[in-house]
């Protein structure tokens, strides 16, 4: 009887100990989730800093550290934690737009706590087989995604470029998993920090992606890798851009401008003088495809011509004069033609000092010959033509005179122009004489 007393006792020591043991190593989480609900319900601040100190201890004890109810209230708590955080910085901000208050803020918190919290949800749907707090842990995932936002756009407003990449990135990868959505907004934000950050190839991948989800217009992504790679100074890559995106868009105007822009500077690089023809051909069919469309634009009137008069007076590296080209006569009124256009579309001082410019030019041209012609007869008749030039351009820079009387490349030519029509000594000469030496 005595040993069976014994006997029985023993087990319900053992028993004891048992609950005892599963008690003490339960009693942290438990704990944890009473000074958690103590903060949420009575808003005692100090709970939370104590069930943090808990939290912490359950999760690395091997009894509860395998559980998913530990890891979803980690990542509660820590989430609280981050919050009373922000709200302890918006109280230090003196800011009255609210909009500028929470940037400010977001700025200058650590985002420790908010990571933490991420990691514990995510760990507990990693363990909850059952999905008993998956949609609580999934939800606050989707608030996180919101909070690594705000935390990105605040580094981005204050051009920390880096890491306002790395948390764009990690909140459009949550909102993609939490949600199934993509956030265009964010993606277009990291185009314009990996663009400031002057990684370009990435910056055009997170372009595309937003032609790829068709957010708003495409032609407005595709002018912005063309610019992009454009103040990069990689042409090879604004060539490329512009192709891709015509091929896409062929009725796009912007994009055509833009592939004539690239032409029209190409044609006076060195390193494509050999092919100056073939851009040159190209920008003309570029440009006369864009006049169809828009035959009232005064600039591209203006291009077209620049392009025919450096066809039509070829140069080498030093700007010297080369041999004329055998439709030298076509060009040269062709080239006239398209400024006369632009200066009817637009009669401007551009256009008038243009056009002007463009007959003193063509006239200096023909003198310069002149002493190559045996021909007197000949001769007199491109003297006649010389003089019919200057003629033409008189009037023009006159009006570009009048539209801007303080321009000095102006009243320069047309001092001259009058000195050799043999009206040096004119009232009109000297009038524009004092007007040049007073200009500064």
């Amino acid at each position: 009887m005595y040993m069976k007393n014994i006997f029985s006792l023993s087990i319900f020591l053992f028993l004891q100990g048992i609950g005892v043991c599963c008690f003490s190593q339960n009693s942290n989480l438990n704990k944890a989730i009473s000074l958690l609900e103590d903060y949420e319900k009575y808003n005692e601040l100090k709970s939370l800093p104590n069930a943090k100190t808990r939290i912490d201890s359950a999760t690395v004890n091997p009894a509860t550290s395998d559980k998913y109810k530990t890891w979803f209230y980690r990542g509660q708590i820590y989430l609280a934690l981050f919050e009373q955080s922000i709200k302890n910085e918006m109280t230090k901000i003196q800011e009255t737009d609210v909009n500028k208050k929470i940037i400010a803020a977001y700025f200058n918190i650590s985002m420790a706590d908010a990571e933490e919290a991420l990691k514990g949800f995510q760990k507990e749907l990693t363990l909850d087989d059952k999905k008993v707090y998956t949609p609580d842990a999934t939800s606050r995932i989707k608030t996180l995604a919101g909070y690594y936002g705000t935390k990105a756009l605040a580094l981005l407003i204050n051009k920390n470029y880096a890491d306002a990449i790395t948390y764009y990135e990690t909140s459009c990868d949550l909102k993609l998993k939490t949600t199934g959505i993509n956030d265009t907004a964010a993606i277009y934000n990291l185009a314009v920090a990996t663009r400031k950050n002057k990684n370009y190839k990435k910056a055009e991948d997170y372009y595309t992606k937003l032609i790829e989800l068709k957010y708003e217009n495409p032609e407005k992504w595709y002018l912005e890798m063309i610019w992009m790679n454009s103040e990069s100074g990689d042409m090879d890559a604004t060539a490329n851009a512009i192709t891709k995106a015509r091929a896409a868009m062929p009725d796009s105007y912007p994009i055509l401008v833009e592939e004539i822009n690239l032409y029209s500077k190409s044609i006076d690089k060195e390193e494509n003088r050999a092919k100056s023809a073939e851009l040159s051909q190209k920008a003309i069919t570029d440009l006369n495809t864009g006049i169809t469309k828009n035959p009232k634009e005064a600039q591209l009137h203006l291009v077209l011509a620049g392009i025919y008069s450096k066809l039509a007076f070829p140069r080498d590296k030093n700007n010297n004069a080369l041999a004329k080209p055998e439709n030298f006569n076509e060009l040269v009124l062709k080239a006239e033609d398209e400024y006369k256009k632009a200066l009817e579309l637009k009669p401007d001082f551009q256009n008038n000092y243009t056009l002007g410019i463009y007959y003193n030019n063509w006239c200096a041209d023909i003198v310069n010959q002149l002493d190559n012609i045996k021909d007197i007869k000949k001769k007199k008749a491109e003297e006649k033509s010389a003089d019919d030039l200057l003629q033409k351009a008189i009037p023009l820079l006159e009006k570009a005179h009048e539209l801007d009387p303080k321009d000095k490349d102006t009243m320069r030519t047309l001092r001259q122009l009058y000195a050799r029509t043999g009206q040096g000594e004119s009232e009109k000469y000297k009038k524009l004489d004092a007007e040049f030496k007073g200009v500064k």
